[in-house]
């Protein structure tokens, strides 16, 4: 049979192993940012509009 020292230490780094695996389950799911770009024609149109000032 395992100490109570061992047993309690055991319990603490299953609990911190588990500790908020639900939303990380949720975030991983629902994903990130959407792509969106970056280079289109007005952007591009824009920054030479401005780097002329």
């Amino acid at each position: 049979m395992a100490s109570s020292t061992a047993q309690t230490e055991y319990r603490r780094k299953l609990r911190r192993k588990n500790a908020g695996v639900k939303a990380r389950r949720a975030r991983e799911n629902k994903g990130t940012t959407p792509v969106f770009p970056i280079h289109t024609p007005e952007a591009d149109a824009n920054a030479a509009a401005k780097s002329q000032d």
